[in-house]
């Protein structure tokens, strides 16, 4: 493949800021996920990761309410790679699939909701406290 003329660098070597950010973002979110307690909120209601996956969707919430005041850069960096980084689908999954081995299967399905509740209760309080003072008049 031939770079365009007066382009140095063919396309598929060129680093994209948007990856730079996704990736920096990943790692920071991802290294705070093992920073925060698991059992900081764990209850017999809720999982070990619902610290972090509510607070993820509080900040997801937040940074969508603010996407047209912020450089889209941040965006990848804020919501796609730290909350990325910092949410964990795949160990909620682990953990209700734990609960329901124990036979628990109203309880697996109690945290679930319960998870999934507060997380959309997190990304719309985020996204409120995000459009605070923004009102049109």
């Amino acid at each position: 493949m031939t770079a365009p003329i007066g382009d140095p660098v063919p396309a598929p070597y060129k680093v994209s800021w948007e990856y730079a950010a996704v990736f920096a973002g990943g790692a920071i979110g991802s290294l705070a996920r093992e920073t925060i307690p698991h059992e900081l909120f764990e209850t017999v209601w809720t999982t070990g990761t619902f610290t972090t996956n509510t607070l993820a969707c509080f900040i997801i919430g937040w940074l969508y309410a603010i996407r047209h005041r912020i450089h889209a850069h941040i965006i990848h960096l804020g919501a796609v790679g730290f909350c990325g980084g910092l949410s964990t689908f795949s160990t909620l999954a682990a953990e209700i699939y734990q609960v329901m081995q124990l036979g628990d299967y109203p309880g697996a399905l109690r945290s679930f909701g319960l998870e999934v509740t507060f997380g959309i209760a997190a990304a719309l309080i985020g996204e409120k406290i995000g459009r605070w003072g923004l009102t049109v008049k």
